[in-house]
């Protein structure tokens, strides 16, 4: 029996020549290749600006049994062009995400991720869930933002969730009529609206929240943000905790930006990766040998 292959998908631009986003995707992918026996498509979503030898490095990244395929953001213009209108302090990615279903319409089910993920957990967990007649599942939760905010997406704060990690069925989404039709007039309205509540330029989960906060599941695992935790000493022992329990969980964690040794899971995702240099790079000073633990071969087995 060959198993069904896992759809991932992903929305890539490269503001500069130094951005860390196609690395910080190869180590997301291989945080889900490393725990998972299934075969992986990788869908990304890239504009010009995502470079020959960026998308040839990419290519090198993946698991022989798995596939990347790269999706021309120009190929739906109406996307393309809103993006460039409304770039701002965000990557005009994550605009793309609006018409996912136009850039994939072959697929009827996918999971949409962010780049800078470390994904700890079998990738199937997710992909098997049954979404129950809803459109979506997604991480609910998050920090509390001002209930303007709510007010303004139609929503309360117990249905708000978080676009990190998002199993989608992409038939039910394009037959969700109101989302199709009104999603080009919110972003633009969204625009305004962040003058007075700025967390109206959070665009796509403004978005899907509005559409969506009614027609998703949860998603039965944690996507925890593990940033800044110098700043966090609680979260960072909760994550700990977790770690040590195997608890199966989606780290939100720029690595390439953190000094935490939680980072260390995202530099060796790039060991199998052409980015393998930048994670040797990495120097990590060993604590010293625990107590009552004796350096040396002693003898005996």
């Amino acid at each position: 029996m060959t198993l069904e292959r896992v759809q991932l998908v992903f929305c890539l631009h490269e503001r500069d020549a130094n951005s860390p986003y196609p690395m910080a995707l190869a180590a997301t992918y291989s945080s889900i290749r490393q725990r998972t026996n299934a075969s992986l498509t990788v869908h990304v979503i890239a504009d010009a600006s995502v470079t020959t030898r960026t998308r040839r490095r990419l290519r090198r990244s993946l698991h022989a049994s798995d596939r990347i395929r790269f999706h021309a953001a120009e190929g739906v213009p109406e996307a393309y062009r809103l993006a460039l209108e409304v770039n701002g302090h965000f990557s005009p990615a994550i605009i793309w995400r609006a018409w996912i279903t136009e850039y994939l319409p072959h697929l009827k089910r996918c999971i949409l991720l962010d780049c800078d993920l470390q994904v700890l957990l079998d990738i199937q967990k997710i992909w098997n869930l049954d979404l129950q007649g809803m459109c979506i599942s997604a991480f609910q939760g998050g920090k509390p933002h001002p209930q303007a905010y709510y007010d303004w997406l139609q929503t309360t704060r117990d249905r708000y969730f978080r676009m990190g990690v998002v199993l989608m069925d992409l038939d039910r989404i394009r037959c969700c009529r109101p989302f199709i039709a009104g999603r080009h007039r919110f972003l633009e309205h969204a625009q305004n609206v962040k003058k007075t509540i700025p967390q109206a330029g959070l665009l796509e989960q403004s978005l899907f929240n509005h559409y969506f906060s009614k027609l998703y599941r949860p998603l039965p695992f944690p996507l925890v943000p593990a940033n800044r935790l110098d700043q966090d000493p609680d979260r960072r022992t909760r994550i700990n905790r977790m770690l040590r329990q195997h608890r199966p969980m989606i780290l939100d964690l720029k690595g390439w930006l953190s000094d935490s040794t939680i980072s260390l899971s995202f530099w060796s995702s790039l060991l199998h990766t052409p980015w393998r240099q930048w994670a040797v790079q990495q120097t990590v000073k060993p604590p010293g040998c625990p107590i009552g633990v004796v350096v040396g071969w002693q003898g005996g087995v």
